[in-house]
């Protein structure tokens, strides 16, 4: 299989050659050519539950430079995962600049992720805008993979128990006579242990949450985004630590469709607000000149966390 970021390329590389000629000019020979811009889905056709990558291709003449592309919000048929920060390949006669999104295929059907138009800034600072087209894609059902089943999965059930052999009856006595010198040997290894000095008790959630607040402050002025990524991985560990969700390797998408926890549920709506407040910041490009309005909003997140970590540490309020 291609992979996205070679097939863009083939494509537009190919589409580009056609407008130009048919006749194969050298390398050195390459005049720049005008800005294209194309959509490409990697696989083109997605599973149910499967994870691709949707790639922004942009072909420029050199030295030319693209702003940076806000991705949509939300797309039917997608769970946004991760963006990728923008990359530029530079050939002779032309620059490749792309940027890829990896989505994850959450319902069937056919969709398309919107157009809409991307800015090329020349070596003069002039700015053109350029049409990107939209991309039709379809995600298919996982049935035809499984053309003898006529129900859906459900929570397996447990094998019947074997008929207890003639031998295991006959063996019971030893049996037991076995188990109760294990118990003898558990006793003595519980007193010996009792003996040991106690191992340090474990820190609470809040504590290591803190910690990790302060290192993610400490990258703030240099780079706000990490600093973000910092803080969500910090907010999630908590409410693992703290009332054993399963927040750490879901998707935010997830964890908003998901049932919270008996103690978390009422803590549940402001958790995921978090965490989505975080993801518009950490996915979004940040435009030119606009460093310090991310860092500010960062702050204001970090600051939320941690007003959200001491509400929640004592369980004084009800779950």
């Amino acid at each position: 299989m291609i992979p996205s970021r070679h097939l863009a390329a083939l494509v537009l590389v190919v589409t580009l050659a056609g407008c130009e000629g048919e006749s194969e000019p050298r390398a050195a020979d390459v005049a720049p050519t005008g800005p294209r811009a194309l959509l490409v889905l990697e696989p083109p056709t997605l599973g149910i539950g499967d994870v691709g990558v949707v790639e922004l291709a942009v072909v420029t003449p050199p030295e030319h430079r693209v702003r940076p592309f806000k991705p949509p919000q939300s797309i039917p048929g997608l769970w946004l995962l991760t963006a990728e920060p923008p990359s530029v390949e530079r050939l002779p006669g032309r620059w490749i600049q792309r940027t890829r999104i990896r989505v994850r295929a959450r319902e069937v059907g056919r969709f398309t992720w919107p157009g809409g138009r991307v800015e090329v800034e020349d070596r003069a600072g002039a700015v053109s805008s350029l049409a990107v087209a939209p991309l039709d894609f379809e995600v298919a059902s996982v049935l035809p993979e499984y053309p003898d089943r006529l129900a859906p999965f459900g929570v397996r059930a447990l094998p019947e128990p074997d008929p207890v052999p003639a031998w295991l009856a006959g063996g019971a006595g030893a049996g037991l006579t076995l188990a109760l010198l294990a118990g003898i040997a558990w006793v003595r290894g519980r007193r010996r242990a009792a003996s040991r000095p106690s191992p340090p008790p474990r820190e609470p959630p809040w504590v290591r949450a803190r910690c990790e607040i302060d290192a993610a402050r400490a990258r703030l002025s240099a780079d706000p985004l990490a600093s973000a990524d910092l803080g969500a991985v910090a907010l999630r560990r908590y409410m693992a630590g703290r009332f054993g969700a399963d927040a750490v390797a879901r998707t935010t998408q997830e964890l908003a469709a998901a049932t919270p926890p008996f103690g978390a549920r009422s803590r549940w709506p402001r958790f995921v607000a978090l965490l989505e407040a975080l993801d518009g910041l950490r996915f979004v490009p940040v435009p030119a000149g606009r460093a310090d309005r991310a860092r500010e909003r960062c702050e204001a997140l970090l600051d939320g966390i941690e007003a959200f970590i001491e509400e929640t540490r004592d369980g004084s309020r009800p779950g």
